[in-house]
């Protein structure tokens, strides 16, 4: 599923819903944050519009996915595994005034919004900057500060 076209402003006023699998390497910006290659990644998502959910056409993006990167700890590959729900309104002008603290999206009515960029933009966002095993993986790496004190033995002699 390459180039997904979609009318979001009609999409959102009927109700329509898409769901599919995106090939983690057919994104364009995606593979560069990733490992190269690996048959476990994927990335599954289903939008759906609502035509009057949050009193404007809006659309609710859910996205899973397992991402091949590499533990920041041990050096090892790992997938990470996310699991995002968006919420979007669309309306025909973006807001002047938007208030930051809102967590409202908006989407500006396009009659050709690419679904596959929303959801590679929204996974780059998502992704963690240093990702780790959630297990103890500490093989390989040299924590900084857990050298044993060279004093430890000295302190059985006291008593």
């Amino acid at each position: 599923m390459n180039d997904l076209i979609i009318h979001n402003l009609e999409f959102a006023q009927t109700q329509q819903a898409l769901a599919g699998e995106i090939n983690v390497y057919s994104c364009d910006r995606l593979p560069e944050t990733l490992l190269p290659s690996s048959t476990d990644a994927y990335i599954h998502f289903k939008l759906t519009g609502a035509a009057k959910q949050l009193r404007n056409p809006s659309l609710h993006l859910h996205i899973e996915a397992k991402l091949p990167a590499t533990c920041q700890r041990c050096l090892d590959e790992m997938l990470v595994h996310l699991n995002l729900d968006f919420d979007y309104i669309i309306c025909k002008e973006l807001p002047i005034e938007i208030d930051e603290n809102d967590d409202t999206d908006w989407l500006e009515a396009a009659p050709e919004m690419n679904v596959q960029e929303l959801i590679e933009d929204e996974l780059l966002l998502a992704m963690p900057i240093a990702p780790m095993h959630d297990h103890d993986c500490s093989k390989q790496s040299m924590q900084s500060g857990e050298k044993p004190n060279p004093f430890a033995a000295l302190k059985s002699l006291i008593k």
